[in-house]
């Protein structure tokens, strides 16, 4: 037998109905055991689970009511909750900067994004596609099909790894025009110019600046330091003065290596003429000599003193007039001899050579009719020497002799129109 219970409450204008075990709340038709038509307000704890005898559970804080399934009783679930990210990608100098949640990603490359960005290229523009959704292009030029410009300073870090270009062009790669050009069609580089002359690997062209060549310190002219190795052919300019090794002395100046040693060459500044320059007659002295019968009298017709500073080949060169004035010119009675010598007074400390000994002597023997008849002779002394830096005096002698058994006799020396002399002195390092 059904039972129908009807309870109406003016105060709250509302209706419960309890039908066939079921209770409705504002609606005569309960579907379950307890229908509510119309929101719910529950000030306390929600328990589930649980029969007659047992309180069901009321869950932890946090958790959420989760169904069964029909004739199933719900449960209370822990749900994880990914947090929402809000990424934000920012372009500064061509550098793409990722923002996560507020936090800045370390410059990530472009296929390094998050995958809801989608990074894309076409003629030369960069777009970026967040979530679907499409930024303004961003206009990033290529230096292979468009010009460009640099905003500023910029760094190639290469390490090991090589960096090549390869060309066929008379003028493949230059800078500024003409201030660096390669010809890549000749192989020639050219400073100055984007034509390098085809006779020439490197073409230097100025009409206002040198070539500066590598300035170095020589220790030896056998030392090939600073270099590894003697290499041929190698031009320096060396800065440094260094007398240490006897003979291997280096002095500042340019040099070029031979393969053995490096050697300096030769220019104008460096001839030194102590005497004899204009090529007149540097022999003023005119000596007339009375030598007794049987001695020997020597005269000194020329002195010079002069310093070298660096090893030289000095050459020393006279040409001296004898003149026989008496007895006669045809006078056989004995040889009578006549010479001509330079020697030094004074050397420098380490000099090998003598003092007062005959350097290039030139001598002849008259005997009358025997061999002259004009009584007029020429002297021609001469001697090249190798000679240390240092500070010399240097005298050209004139001597002459009459034989055992003769009378005596006179001469002048230097009495000659074509006397003349001349020392001249070339460095040797």
């Amino acid at each position: 037998m059904k039972k129908i219970i009807i309870a109406y409450t003016c105060v709250l204008g509302t209706f419960i109905y309890a039908q066939t075990g079921n209770v409705g709340v504002n609606t005569t038709t309960p579907q379950k055991n307890l229908h509510v038509n119309g929101s719910l307000q529950v000030t306390n704890e929600i328990n589930v689970g649980g029969n007659a005898s047992t309180a069901g559970s009321a869950g932890t804080a946090g958790q959420v009511l989760t169904s069964g399934g029909a004739g199933t009783a719900p449960s209370w679930t822990t749900v994880s909750i990914t947090p929402i990210t809000t990424n934000t990608l920012t372009n500064t100098t061509n550098t793409i900067t990722s923002t996560v949640n507020g936090t800045a990603a370390t410059a990530p490359s472009v296929n390094t994004v998050a995958n809801t960005t989608v990074l894309t290229g076409n003629n030369n523009s960069l777009v970026t596609t967040v979530n679907g959704v499409a930024s303004t292009s961003v206009n990033v030029p290529n230096l292979y099909t468009a010009n460009g410009t640099l905003t500023a300073n910029r760094t190639v870090t290469q390490g090991a790894n090589t960096l090549a270009f390869t060309s066929t062009a008379t003028n493949g790669f230059s800078v500024d025009g003409t201030t660096f050009s390669v010809d890549a069609a000749n192989h020639e580089v050219g400073i100055g110019t984007a034509a390098p002359n085809t006779n020439a690997a490197l073409d230097v062209t100025s009409t206002s600046k040198g070539l500066l060549l590598p300035r170095v310190t020589l220790s030896a002219t056998n030392n090939a330091s600073p270099l590894s190795a003697h290499v041929a052919g190698m031009e320096v300019y060396n800065t440094a003065t260094n007398t240490s090794t006897t003979g291997q002395e280096v002095y500042p100046g340019k040099y070029v290596n031979d393969g053995t040693a490096w050697r300096r060459p030769l220019n104008i500044n460096d001839i030194n003429i102590v005497a004899g320059a204009d090529g007149t007659d540097a022999l003023a002295t005119t000596a007339t000599i009375t030598v007794p019968a049987g001695g020997s009298v020597n005269t000194t017709l020329y002195t010079a003193t002069f310093t070298l500073t660096k090893p030289s080949l000095v050459t020393f060169k006279a040409s001296v007039g004898c003149i026989m004035t008496t007895p006669a010119v045809n006078d056989a009675t004995v040889s009578k001899l006549y010479r001509s010598y330079w020697q030094f007074t004074s050397l420098p400390a380490g000099s090998t050579l003598a003092s007062t000994t005959p350097y290039g002597p030139s001598s002849g023997l008259y005997r009358g009719t025997t061999n002259a008849t004009s009584g007029i002779f020429n002297m021609t002394p001469n001697v090249a020497l190798a000679l240390i830096p240092g500070t010399y005096t240097v005298q050209l002698v004139g001597r002459l002799t009459d034989a055992t058994g003769g009378t005596g006799f006179t001469a002048t020396l230097g009495g000659s129109a074509n006397d003349n002399l001349s020392i001249t002195a070339l460095p040797l390092r």
